[in-house]
Parts: C-alpha cells; structure tokens; sequence
C-alpha cells in the first residue's frame, strides 16, 4: 500500500498533515506550532450551502475540512506557505445530521447520491481551531463531497470536482456571483495571556462548487534550447548557470526557443491509466471525460478586471495566466519532501499554444481545457525564509542579459516610466511577499525541484508524488512498489545541475540566503 509522506509541497492548502476524520481528539494536529507557552483559539459557525450529500453503508460521505492559515505562510501564489497551523474536521454525519429522514441512510453497500437538479440544502456546525500561536490567521476550507481526502498523501491531499469550497470570506454574496474571494483576518493578540485567548464567533461559508479536477500531469516532452539543458533517467537537468541565448521583445519566437519548455499533459501515460484508476491509486484519469488541463487568465491585482495590468512579474506584454507553475526546491536527495528554510522556488511561465499567442491574448478569461500545457523554465530562483520577513529575500537570476547583449531586466530609467525594469520587479515581489526583495545575478542554487501546476481555485498536483515513488517501507521496483503499481510518469524532477562555466559561477556565486540552513 502507499506509504506516508511528509510532503511540503507548495499547494494552496499546503500539506495537511492532521488528524484523520473520526479521531477522539479533533483538535489536535499534525504539525504543532513550534510553542510551548499559552496558546489561542479560533471557533464559530460553519455553514454549507449546496448540493444534498451522498450517503453509503448508512453515513453521509465526506467531511467539512477547516484550515488555519497563518497570513506570513499563505498559499502560492499569495505567499510561501507549505501547511496550515491547525485544521478541523466535522464528519458528514454531524454537519448533514438535522436533515434526518431527507438523508438516504440505507446500509446496504450502494452509494446513493442526489440528483443534477435536486434542491440544494443549507445545514451549520461549529469548528474549532487549536493551539495556535499569536498572529494573524485567513481560514479557508471545503466539503469533501466524495469521501476522497486523505491529509497524509499529496495525491489525496487537496479538494477536487464536486467538492464545495470556501472560507471565512468579507465578500462571500460576491464570490458566489464570480469575484475573488477575500478572506476575513483574525488576530490573536501578542502576547497571549497564561489563561490563553481565544476568537469566537468566527463565520465560515462552503457554497462554491469545484467544477475542475485538480490539473494532474506528467511531463510529455521536453523541448531544449541548445545548450545549456540536458536529460537524464527520471530529471530533466539544467546549468545552474544557465544563459538564454535570445530575450528580446522584438524577436518573441526566437526568446520562446531559448527557454527550456516542458510540455506537460493530462493525466498520466496512456499503458498507465487502468493501474491509476484504480484502488489503491484511485485517480481520476479513467473514462470519461478524458483529462485535461484548464487555461484562465489571472486577475494579479484582484481589482475584478482582466485587463492588461494582468501580467507577468517580468514583462508587462505577457498575460498571467492558470495553472501557475511552480519549481520548488526538494530537501537534498529526499523524493517528497520540500526545502524549507530557506524556501527556494522556480516559478515558470505558462505559455498558452506559444508566446506569441500568449502576448496577443485579449481579456477574454479563457477558462479552455487543453490536453497539455506549456510551461517555460525561467532561469531565475526565489529564496526566503517564510516566517522570518525581516531577513529579506533574493531574486537571483543566472546572466543579466542574454548571449546577445539584451538585458533581462532593464535597470530603471527614469525617463520611460512604462519600462518593466529591476526596480518594478522588487517593488512588485517586495508587495506580494511583504518582505525587501532585492535582484541578484549569480548562479542558481543546485539541487533536486519539484513541479506543481496550480489552479486559480487552489486546486494542484506536485511531481514527483506517492504514485511514482516508493515508501522506504516498500519492496522498489521500477514497475511495482510493494504489492502496488509504481508509475513513473509521476516520479520527475527538474534538477539544477552544475555550471557548464564554473569559472563564472566563482564571479558571480549563488547568494548565501538560498544555501540550505543546518
């Protein structure tokens, strides 16, 4: 069977590694703040507002899942965040228990689900969230609506089709009419008194239906630029001193060609697909619909408009779009387990058909399943310490410019005030993770990346993950983990890998703040 992870990937609900629905103790989670003094508590109100549940073997399936989220450790593309500080979980049978006789609860093994046009139910329960530390905190959460939610696996870990989403929202009225969510902050106050603190009467909504499954992939092909890139069993590897040998507005094709792409599609391989379906896989790439991975454009500045402000971090030509791709670096050679101090990201650049489509793309929201997506690999690596802002963080980008001269980022000019340069670039990163950013060249830190492909909903999928990588506990084969099938379309990494120019890489070396804390 699939071993336990203790993954950190770089989710939206980060990893949830919590105390399974039906423990005595729900309000004890997995990880415990780091704290050994007086903590507080958040409870109040959850309400679901949507379609009647589906009962089996005479319970309710599926729970209602409450997050707290730290607002310094918020979710990509927000922040840094890789966990939430404390999660409940309310048992279907408890929110749906005073619908009574309106609940199917006949034990006779069939699932029984409503129908597509049956009227929708409202019902509440209380959560309770604790112990926590003074800060800041946004809850968020969802209904599990079909039983799926495993907290200790990342292939299992995150909410997908059917499942209804939500939070405790300022604007909930609006998020159901289309508007971004924003989420209610709740504070509890430094320093907490010995009897503790506590915030009561908090209201937490789940009305927001998931219409997509989460974008699972594997990498289909690689495309390379000449130099620079390289592949090898199981990791594409690129030069952490990496130099694009065209990028120039002016010349949009020939830019595409310099960066490393990675086209990846749906699903998983094709020989793969009955394993997969299957338990104890159980994923959802089997029959149809077939999989596909949905484009839609990003609203960056969250003003409800999808106009040209909507754009990239580093040229304001290139729309932003979903899934968001992001290259987080792994935990030295472990297969599952994310960097955590500091945190290192690669964030790619979703290229929707190529990049001249993608630059011409109007402010139609798109909302168009592909069979694939392409993403381009940006030779530039984030590095901070999440919880520590008062330490800063680097941009650190392989050349200043490309084999041509063209510069990466302009360096401010006064006399343009329309320029995308280093200083719009830090003054832009420096907002979205509320710490100094600052731009350095140099080399790339070294080391083994995950891919994530996520959704505008928070909605992700990591590779490498449990289905293509065994449990120290499992008998490893390459086709078999144990008694289970290993499938290695989902056991993939990007691998930063030494200069081709080490002489470069001693000039200009790897900023101190991206090297792993001891």
């Amino acid at each position: 069977m699939l071993g336990p992870s203790p993954r950190t990937a770089l989710l939206l609900l980060g990893a949830l590694l919590a105390a399974l629905p039906g423990c005595e103790d729900a309000d004890v989670f997995i990880p415990l703040p780091d704290q050994s003094g007086p903590a507080g508590v958040l409870d109040g109100t959850v309400t679901y507002s949507g379609p009647r549940p589906c009962t089996k073997d005479g319970h309710v399936v599926g729970a209602a899942v409450v997050l707290g989220l730290d607002t310094r450790l918020l979710p990509p593309p927000e922040g840094l965040g890789t966990s939430a500080a404390s999660l409940d979980v309310i048992p279907g049978d408890e929110l749906f228990g005073g619908l009574g006789a309106a609940l199917d609860l006949t034990n006779d093994g069939a699932l029984r689900c409503p129908a597509p046009d049956d009227p929708p139910v409202t019902v509440s329960a209380t959560f309770r969230l604790s112990p926590l530390p003074a800060g800041t905190y946004q809850i968020r959460g969802f209904y599990d609506h079909d039983g799926d939610f495993d907290p200790i696996f990342s292939i299992a870990n995150l909410p997908s089709r059917g499942d209804v989403a939500g939070g405790a929202l300022e604007n909930a009225t609006e998020v159901l009419g289309g508007a971004a969510p924003r989420y209610r902050e709740v504070t509890l106050a430094a320093p907490i008194p010995a009897t503790g603190a506590r915030v009561s009467g908090i209201a937490v909504t789940l009305g927001l239906p998931l219409p997509l499954e989460r974008p699972i992939f594997h990498v289909a092909e690689v495309l390379a630029p000449a130099s620079g890139v390289s592949e090898g069993p199981g990791e594409v590897v690129m030069a952490s001193d990496f130099q694009l040998e065209t990028f120039t507005p002016g010349n949009p094709v020939g830019t595409e060609a310099s960066l490393l792409r990675l086209r990846l599609a749906a699903g998983v391989l094709a020989k793969e697909v009955a394993s997969a379906a299957k338990p104890p896989i159980s994923l959802p790439v089997g029959g149809e619909p077939a999989p596909t991975l949905t484009y839609a454009r990003q609203d960056v500045n969250g003003d409800g408009a999808l106009d040209g402000d909507d754009h990239v971090p580093d040229s304001a030509l290139i729309p932003a779009l979903f899934p968001i791709s992001v290259f987080a670096k792994l935990d030295g050679d472990d297969p599952l387990v994310s960097q955590a101090a500091p945190a290192v990201l690669l964030q790619g650049l979703t290229i929707y058909k190529d990049l001249v489509t993608t630059a011409t793309l109007g402010a139609e929201p798109l909302n168009e399943p592909q069979e694939s997506a392409l993403v381009g690999v940006r030779p530039a690596a984030l590095c901070m310490h999440p919880t520590e802002p008062e330490r800063g963080g680097v941009l650190v980008i392989s050349h200043a410019t490309d084999r041509e001269g063209n510069p990466i980022l302009p360096e401010p000019d006064d006399e343009n005030a329309d320029a995308w340069d280093v200083r719009d670039v830090e003054e832009a990163l420096t907002r979205q993770f509320g710490r100094t950013i600052e731009v350095v060249y140099g080399c790339l830190p070294e080391g083994r990346y995950a891919l994530n492909l996520i959704y505008g909903t928070g909605q992700a999928w990591t590779v490498p993950n449990e289905a293509g990588v065994c449990a120290p506990s499992e008998r490893a084969s390459a086709s078999t983990c144990g008694e289970r099938p290993r499938l290695a379309s989902q056991d993939m990494v990007l691998r930063i890998g030494p200069p081709d120019d080490p002489a470069y890489c001693a000039e200009h070396p790897t900023p101190a703040l991206c090297a792993r804390s001891r």
